[in-house]
């Protein structure tokens, strides 16, 4: 994991130290990957994909992948991130895409593999095509759901090499997450709303908020007749005035800043001084709480512990 304290200015003979260092480390593992032979593989678009060895030079337009890249030590392979990265995670050298960047964008990081989503990758299908006609390999993969971390690991590790790596990083999260329920034990089960947007969105019932929500101790409020946003179904409509009617029921709002949908959040104090909610008992006892949808919705090892551990605090103090 990066140090996410205040970045030093390099100089050009650092700079200069650091790249070749990078250089050296891929040329080796480059080697080393050779090493380990072909790799056969699956991918959740029932695609069968074979790669000559694990890939070391991986172009991933998914925040939730890289994330996971990351986690299993898989940093210094990446060759290009789609923009929006959290730039804590990944190299400030490592190539920045748009959300919807051009086959010959792409091929120009000269990758081993191109790492992708499945909703992504089915809307994006021309790209597909280029792709492989220029004969550029690339991999389709689920978001990792919970509960199911490790068949996604063992996928992820095969593909960049790193088996061994993920294996660890699966041992590290389930020790995460039996610290968490040692925490969650010790207290009440506080029923939490989260507001996904101004349209008043929440999150869906099998969603990774939800499901990070009951580990670190909560009950999610969360509409299980509700209709899933279209765009992204880990996400349902809710609406203000269903809000206001079922309130009653809601412990500790949490509501989410920096959306990737493009939409306006909607601020603790808005929530704290709209009358349509002031008898909502989240809102009588101070307990609303702003926090970046990244940290609870994205299936990401690398943020688990620290998002767990916001939860938990949110639904312990007031304001």
């Amino acid at each position: 994991m990066l140090n996410r304290g205040v970045i030093p200015v390099i100089s050009n003979k650092k700079r200069v130290l650091i790249y070749t260092v990078l250089l050296i480390f891929l040329f080796f593992y480059k080697q080393t990957a050779m090493a380990m032979g072909p790799v056969k593989f699956q991918d959740d678009m029932k695609r069968n994909v074979e790669l000559p060895a694990p890939a070391v030079r991986i172009v991933c337009l998914s925040e939730a992948h890289t994330e996971n890249l990351v986690a299993i030590r898989g940093v210094r392979q990446l060759a290009g991130v789609v923009f929006s990265t959290d730039s804590r995670w990944v190299f400030k050298g490592v190539p920045r895409l748009s959300r919807n960047p051009s086959a010959e964008q792409i091929i120009e990081q000269k990758p081993d593999l191109v790492l992708l989503e499945t909703s992504w990758a089915e809307k994006n299908k021309t790209l597909l095509k280029e792709l492989d006609m220029s004969k550029v390999p690339y991999v389709v993969l689920n978001r990792p759901k919970w509960g199911q971390m490790g068949e996604y690991l063992d996928k992820l590790g095969a593909l960049s090499g790193r088996s061994r790596d993920a294996a660890r990083a699966l041992i590290f999260s389930e020790k995460i997450l039996h610290r968490a329920k040692l925490r969650a034990d010790k207290m009440a089960m506080p029923r939490v709303f989260v507001v996904a947007a101004a349209d008043f969105s929440s999150c869906a019932p099998d969603s990774w908020g939800a499901k990070l929500i009951i580990a670190a101790g909560g009950a999610p409020i969360v509409g299980t007749d509700c209709i899933p946003v279209e765009r992204d179904p880990q996400f349902v409509f809710y609406g203000p005035q269903r809000l206001a009617r079922t309130g009653n029921l809601i412990d500790v709002i949490i509501t989410l800043t920096d959306n990737g949908r493009g939409m306006p959040a909607v601020s603790k104090d808005a929530i704290m001084k709209d009358p349509r909610f002031k008898n909502i008992p989240a809102v009588k006892n101070s307990r609303v709480w702003e926090m970046k949808e990244a940290d609870l919705m994205l299936p990401s090892l690398i943020r688990l512990d620290s998002s767990l551990v916001t939860c938990f605090k949110y639904m312990q103090k007031k304001l």
